[in-house]
């Protein structure tokens, strides 16, 4: 059996780099409304056919060529006139479709059409064929393809539309600091669950359930579109500050490569109860802090502190400072410390327990590892004080082969978009902190000095 492809013409053409992550193993692209209104329709609705490929009978096949044993190949009953779908696609395409397990995930996943026999004529066109969908099957794991037949690549392109939601939306503010059609970051307050977990019973007081009345649906003509925006990541009930969030099956895969290996870069602000042990040893320039892949100005002259500690038998480091100390009346040492945090890893509470454990000085309001001792208690009614300030990350879709163009044809590329030393489009974006810890740092700050000036 020979494969031929018949892709369609360049401008309505995905590439195989976007197909990959159409079919969910790399990037996805943006179509405009034109283009993919020239592609054949698939099945069910929503999908389009994006490559396509026939078969035709040859009396030997080199089987070896994909990576399969001749002998396999005759106790699975493989022969160039009768093939199992996984088979035809690795045949077909072998650099969409480099392994078994690849070309199966497609099937699995609805993202192969099966058209019977030859395709049918053009009516507006007599010299193209169409995929008649009278004739199309969906594709699946064990079906055979036969000499004559064509199979399709599809992809599900989206409305743009995030669907109707039947409860209001949660009573909290959700600001949203960045946005376009494939993610965007939000300003998380303290106090929300990201998620509700099993016997959660949060209800809608979860970000998830605010996210599709606070983010605009993607335009129309989205590949992937998800059915409604979904975090990236997570931050505890606690914690406040920026979350990323993807609006596309394809973002979502990209942010969440980058997260597992090690790319976004995160800084955090929190508000110690006393003042944090440190040693020379442990201090490193801002040049080396840089060098472990923390978001630290190289140039700058202030020194860091470094904790490399695991925490439950994995690696975990922190690159930490003090920004300013406060005189208080109830706080470990007499002051409440303004310290800048930016982890390399992300282990579970790995910032609270650093502080906690190796500075020997918990967070504010850190009622799990704050020990329990009376100036803590005077602190847990305001809450925990850890804030996600700033990220620094690879733009989601600028970066695909389709996105770079899009990125050449922007004419504004300030602010929070730029162009990495790498040749990476990149996102660096940050908040104030939260007016509690300016107020937290203030009254304990003017308390400490009525106090003294009474006392005098």
């Amino acid at each position: 059996m020979r494969a031929s492809q018949i892709p369609y013409s360049a401008s309505s053409e995905v590439s195989s780099d976007a197909l990959e992550q159409a079919l969910g193993e790399e990037e996805e692209v943006l179509l405009s409304e034109e283009d993919f209104s020239s592609l054949p329709i698939g099945i069910p609705k929503g999908f389009f056919v994006v490559k396509q490929y026939t078969f035709s009978a040859e009396k030997d096949f080199d089987w070896s060529q994909l990576g399969i044993d001749p002998k396999d190949a005759e106790r699975l009953d493989l022969s160039p006139r009768n093939v199992s779908l996984p088979i035809a696609l690795m045949m077909a395409d072998p650099i969409d479709f480099p392994s078994f397990s690849r070309a199966r995930k497609a099937c699995r996943k609805g993202n192969v059409l099966i058209h019977r026999g030859a395709l049918k004529m053009d009516e507006k066109t007599p010299e193209s064929t169409i995929f008649d969908p009278l004739m199309c099957v969906r594709g699946r794991v064990g079906d055979r393809l036969y000499p004559g037949d064509t199979v399709g690549k599809q992809v599900r392109i989206g409305s743009g539309y995030f669907p109707v939601l039947n409860y209001k939306k949660p009573p909290f503010e959700l600001p949203v600091i960045i946005e376009d059609d494939h993610w965007a970051l939000v300003n998380k307050p303290a106090g929300i669950v990201v998620y509700n977990q099993r016997n959660g019973g949060h209800g809608i007081m979860t970000v998830r359930a605010a996210l599709p009345f606070v983010l605009a649906p993607p335009k129309v003509g989205t590949i992937s579109v998800l059915r409604r925006p979904a975090s990236v990541h997570r931050l505890d009930k606690p914690t406040s500050g920026i979350l990323c969030i993807a609006k596309t099956k394809p973002a979502m895969l990209c942010l969440s490569r980058q997260f597992h290996d090690r790319i976004v870069k995160k800084t955090y602000f929190a508000v110690i109860n006393g003042i944090p042990t440190y040693s020379n040893e442990s201090k490193i320039s801002s040049k080396t802090a840089y060098e472990l892949g923390v978001d630290v100005d190289p140039n700058d002259l202030d020194d860091w502190q470094l904790i490399d500690s695991p925490l439950d038998e994995k690696k975990a480091v922190t690159v930490w400072r003090v920004v300013r100390s406060i005189k208080s009346l109830h706080a470990n040492d007499g002051y409440l410390t303004l310290v800048e945090l930016k982890p390399k890893t992300g282990r579970y509470h790995q910032l609270r327990r650093h502080m906690a454990w190796v500075c020997q000085r918990p967070l504010v309001g850190d009622d799990e590892y704050d020990g329990g001792t009376e100036s803590a208690m005077r602190f847990r009614d305001r809450g925990l004080f850890l804030c996600s300030t700033r990220v620094s990350l690879e733009h989601p879709y600028y970066n695909s082969p389709e996105g770079r163009l899009k990125w050449d044809e922007l004419v504004d590329k300030s602010g929070q978009l730029w162009l990495s030393s790498s040749n990476k489009v990149m996102v660096t974006a940050s908040i104030t902190l939260p007016v509690k810890f300016s107020s937290l740092l203030r009254r304990e700050e003017e308390r400490f000095a009525k106090f003294h000036d009474n006392k005098i």
